[in-house]
Formats: structure tokens, C-alpha cells, sequence
């Protein structure tokens, strides 16, 4: 049996290759699909079949693109007509045989209508040896089931509940778990840092999984959650078809002349440290840093916005941060700036720099009614012994709009676990005309000052 699990790196997606003999089964392809290609060709085998579990939300699929560059036949699910102009309509018991090993599809509803999972069985085995869960079941958390808004809440989360506690469990507890994302995802609230898990595992750890009905279940699991801006238009690509993007770095080394020029129309976006964003940036520039990038972004801002790159000269990372992008549907890619703040500097241009204060300077000071405390972290995140003075608690993710909520002649104090969220708060306030202030450290510091 061929297998290769394929994480797309600042998404915390999971694609698979599974195979047996000449051929092989891709599941749910990222977009740059050249790494299914080399693969297949390492093994020897050709990719015959392209599996999509439901229609994504958080990232643009490759399916189209990697069809047509290896003749592929894609299989999407027939119990949801969302208008794809691609693919072939398969429902629950559809088969593949590939060899010893069958793929089979299962129809588990509740994360979408038509959503649909794979086993895999191996020859003449009545019990299947792995499952792909798509958007169904993770590692310690499950898919999201309010995508069809609160009026259908109950009734998604329902169907959640019986695609997991009777059709996905009772295949068996050694059966191997094989989901769609991993944590970190914008498709779930809280999944497990693990590589690997199995039906059985998921049983007896996920606290999500230990509800005695249905009834239990939906009143423990159901509830509306923050959709992030880009959602919308990935929905939109993944049934109509999204742009090829072939393998090749597009991006151009723009100079400072040409970023002064064009920054007051573009989306500058600082990847450099935040240390180094706090010291010094060029003024109007967002401070998202890659590890961010994937999960704000997208949050904040539109696929049609125009961006450009603050980065410190490392190209390796600016092709990292291209696909990044890509992947998202962000394509409006400028260009960079290399070396950029030295740069700046040295053709005259002044920088700004991002106010702060100490998590014990804060906790020390004075306290009034002059200023607001910006909580930006979930509120699952939140304790009894965090500051609360004054304090405003908006999601990074939805700050854009919920901007009424904060008054522009307070000072804004912004409060993360560690600075580095509360670093792209504090940026984008700033540039709204707002006066904010990083609490550095964060209320990791915070709580540990005596």
C-alpha cells in the first residue's frame, strides 16, 4: 500500500495520497498540486483518482488544476448541489478498487449537507483499516456546524452527531483517523498538537465525544462561530474554478522609490519580527508575521486587496509567504521589499514606531476611565486572574468590524497571550487613527508578575 500524508504548511491542511499497484487516490489537494505529482512519480505510480470530502471553506482546492495535468477523474459528493462546473457525482457506497485496497465513500453530514469520508479496506477484509474524515472529525475537536446559519444550527449539528456515533465509531477503535486539518485550523476551536489518532483514541480523549445523546451533544456543541472574511470567496472558487498557479514563484523586488509611491494603495504587510515592527516600520504598514499570516489575513482583509511585502531579505521565506497567499486566494501579490527597513532609512524616509507598555508597567499603573483594554483572544482563552479594567474583548478576527466598539479619544491598550497578535491589533488601529499601545509579554507576563 502506498500512503503519504501531505501537510500544507500555514494552513494546517491535510491532504492524502493513498494507493496500491499502478495508481493512487489523492485526497483533497491543496492548491499547488506539484508535490502530488512528484510523489507519484517517486513511487512509480500515476494519480488516477482526486477524492474531495466536501467543499472548503479555508483554502482553494487543486483538483481542477491537478486533473488536468494528469488526467485524473475528480469525484465529488452528489448529496449537495452546490453547482460545481467540475467533477463527477458519487454518493454513500461508491467504491474504488486500487489493487488489494478499496476506497469507499461514506455520506457524514453535519459539517455540510453533502460531505462525504473514505475508507480504506484492504483485500478480502470485511473491517476498514483507515478513515479520511475530511471536515467531520479531528484530532480532539470536530468540524464547525454552523455554516448554514443559526436557523439550521440544531439540525447540523444533529446530523454531526449521528455521521460520528453511528456511522464513523462503530467501524471500530483501531481503525486509523486521517482528517482534513490539524490544529491551528480556522475549522475548528481546539485540535490536538498530535500527528496521529484512531476512532478509538478519539472515543475515549475527545472531550467533544463524551455526551451520552444527542440532545447532550447538540446543546454541548452547538453554537455560531467566527467566519473569517475569505470564507466566503473560497466557497465561490472551489465550485467555479479558481486561477492554475502552476509551480513557479510570480513576484517582483520592488525598490523604495516604488513602495513610497504606491503604499497609500496598497496593502503593506510587515513580515519581519515584531520586535523589529515595534523598533521601526514604514508608516501605514501592517505587521503580519508567517506564522499569522494564513490565519489573519484572511480574517481582516479581501482576496481583491493589493499587497507588498516588509521582509528582512530572506527569500526562501517571501516564496513561503507567496504561497501562503495563493493558497488562500490572495493573488493580487505586488511584490517585496527586501532589506527594507535599512533601505528606507537610507533614501531618506523616516519610520514609524508602535507604542508600548510592559505587562508591568501596565499592571502597575494607574487606572481611570482615559483608556480601554483591547482583549483580541478568544474568549476560551480568557481567566479569572487577567486584567479586566475597562476591558473590550473583540477577536482579532472580527476587529475590523467591530471597530464602533472602541472610542478614538481613549487610549487603546492591546492584550494578547504573548504580544504577537496584540502587535497586528495595535498596527491596524494605528493606521484607523486610533492611539494603541502593545502590552508586551502579554498575559503570560502578566500572570506571572508577583
Amino acid at each position: 500500500m502506498f500512503f503519504k500524508k501531505i501537510e500544507t504548511e500555514g494552513l494546517a491542511h491535510y491532504s492524502y495520497m493513498i494507493g496500491n499497484g499502478d495508481d493512487i487516490a489523492v485526497i483533497d489537494p491543496m492548491r499547488d498540486v506539484q508535490v502530488y505529482m512528484h510523489e507519484a512519480r517517486e513511487a512509480g505510480m500515476r494519480i488516477k483518482y482526486i477524492l474531495e470530502t466536501h467543499r472548503n471553506e479555508d483554502y482553494i482546492i487543486g483538483s481542477m488544476e491537478l486533473a488536468e495535468k494528469t488526467g485524473a477523474t475528480i469525484y465529488i459528493s452528489d448529496h449537495e448541489d452546490l453547482g460545481h462546473v467540475y467533477g463527477e457525482k458519487i454518493r454513500d457506497g461508491f467504491q474504488i478498487d486500487m489493487g488489494d485496497i478499496t476506497v469507499k465513500a461514506i455520506h457524514t453530514p453535519g459539517h455540510t449537507l453533502g460531505h462525504l469520508s473514505y475508507a480504506v479496506y484492504e483485500k478480502e477484509t470485511e473491517e476498514a483499516y483507515m478513515v479520511f474524515t475530511g471536515d467531520c472529525l479531528f484530532m480532539g475537536d470536530l468540524g464547525r456546524t454552523d455554516f448554514y446559519g443559526e436557523e439550521n444550527l440544531e439540525k447540523m449539528t444533529g446530523l454531526l452527531y449521528e455521521s460520528v456515533f453511528e456511522k464513523l465509531l462503530p467501524m471500530g477503535d483501531h481503525v486509523l483517523l486521517c482528517p482534513a486539518h490539524g490544529a491551528g485550523s480556522a475549522c475548528g476551536d481546539a485540535m490536538d498538537e498530535r500527528p496521529y489518532s484512531s476512532l478509538g483514541y478519539e472515543k475515549a480523549t475527545n472531550e467533544l465525544l463524551q455526551v451520552s445523546s444527542k440532545e447532550e451533544f447538540i446543546e454541548k456543541f452547538a453554537k455560531m462561530r467566527i467566519k473569517p472574511r475569505y470564507f466566503e470567496r473560497m466557497e465561490v472558487l472551489n465550485v467555479k474554478g479558481a486561477e492554475f498557479v502552476g509551480d513557479e514563484v510570480v513576484i517582483n523586488v520592488l525598490t523604495v522609490d516604488e513602495v513610497a509611491e504606491m503604499k497609500d494603495d496598497i496593502l503593506l504587510i510587515d513580515a519581519r519580527t515584531k520586535e523589529g515592527y515595534i523598533g521601526g516600520h514604514i508608516p501605514g504598514s501592517i505587521y503580519l508575521n508567517k506564522g499569522n499570516l494564513t490565519a489573519f489575513l484572511g480574517s481582516i482583509y479581501l482576496p481583491d486587496d493589493k499587497l507588498a511585502f516588509v521582509i528582512d531579505g530572506q527569500v526562501g521565506e517571501m516564496e513561503e509567504i507567496y504561497w501562503y497567499c495563493r493558497r488562500i486566494g490572495f493573488d493580487n501579490i505586488v511584490g517585496y521589499l527586501p532589506d527594507a527597513i535599512e533601505m528606507w532609512q537610507e533614501n531618506g524616509h523616516k519610520v514609524d514606531k508602535l507604542s508600548t507598555i510592559s505587562a508591568k508597567e501596565y499592571k502597575e499603573m494607574p487606572k481611570g476611565d482615559d483608556f480601554i483594554l483591547l482583549d483580541i483572544r478568544d474568549a476560551g482563552e480568557i481567566e479569572e486572574r487577567d486584567p479586566d479594567e475597562n476591558r473590550v474583548n473583540i477577536n482579532l478576527k472580527s476587529l475590523y468590524e467591530n471597530l464602533d466598539k472602541l472610542d478614538k479619544d481613549k487610549t487603546i491598550y492591546v492584550l494578547c497571550g504573548s504580544g504577537n497578535r496584540a502587535t497586528t491589533a495595535a498596527a491596524y488601529l494605528k493606521v484607523k487613527g486610533y492611539n494603541s499601545v502593545v502590552i508586551t509579554g502579554g498575559v503570560r507576563m502578566y500572570r506571572n508578575i508577583a
